[in-house]
């Protein structure tokens, strides 16, 4: 089984990797992880540094640059040049595990390229996304404070992200699990059940009662209506596909 992670940036994907990999799906290895843990993500970030790269490699030959944080993101993203190196990485994991993922908040940008790749190498049949998101106000808050992004830039780019990312999920109608990660702190258990039944595999309770600290989700905010109509829309859309897979 191979299990994409995918979400945009400061949307619980850590913790939702991290996750996954206490119970034997491999995001990495101590090797391959990083960034290693920081003060703002004390468990890890599970990320595996070889496929966070590759994916980095693609948006800037695209002529995109992630650490840029602009909203003006390429509507052809194209991989052909890394396709080799991008191919030998999966045969790699494909070898050596039986179970394995990756997480990155780029491949909401890279995940066609990805599954192209994967469907030709025959092994789209073994992939399975699982989708988190967050609150846009609360993302933003977050990159506002950590990144000095306005708050119109920060919500534009929650939009895009999860639009592009929405797109191609729709698109490839791939088997999708999709919450938001209010819910995981607020029904770890509840949600890590209904995950687990997607994925097909047991669930160690004890590993979710000291992995999940509802208190990281520092930049939260009350719930209210998002006063932007455009990041209305798309809480819209993700809220119908957590819906589908929450029941």
């Amino acid at each position: 089984m191979i299990v994409i992670v995918v979400g945009m940036h400061r949307s619980g994907t850590s913790a939702v990797a991290g996750i996954l990999h206490l119970h034997g799906i491999s995001m990495g290895s101590e090797k391959t992880f990083r960034p290693k843990a920081l003060p703002q993500n004390p468990k890890g970030f599970y990320e595996n540094y070889d496929f966070r790269r590759l994916s980095d490699k693609i948006l800037n030959r695209s002529g995109y640059k992630v650490k840029s944080f602009n909203v003006i993101i390429p509507e052809k993203i194209v991989a052909d040049k890394y396709n080799a190196k991008m191919r030998r990485l999966i045969e790699r994991q494909e070898l050596e595990l039986n179970h394995w993922g990756w997480k990155d908040p780029r491949i909401c940008l890279t995940l066609n390229c990805w599954l192209e790749l994967l469907d030709s190498m025959g092994l789209l049949y073994k992939t399975k996304i699982v989708y988190t998101y967050r609150r846009a106000d609360s993302v933003s808050n977050s990159l506002i404070r950590r990144n000095s992004l306005t708050y119109k830039q920060a919500i534009n780019l929650w939009c895009k992200y999860n639009q592009i990312a929405l797109k191609v999920i729709n698109t490839w109608e791939l088997e999708t699990f999709c919450f938001s990660y209010e819910s995981l702190l607020k029904n770890p258990i509840m949600v890590c059940e209904k995950l687990f039944q997607f994925l097909k595999e047991d669930l160690n309770i004890s590993v979710i009662d000291s992995f999940i600290d509802p208190s990281l989700n520092r930049s939260s905010i009350d719930e209210e209506k998002i006063d932007d109509s455009s990041a209305t829309k798309i809480t819209e859309q993700l809220r119908e596909l957590s819906a589908d897979s929450l029941g």
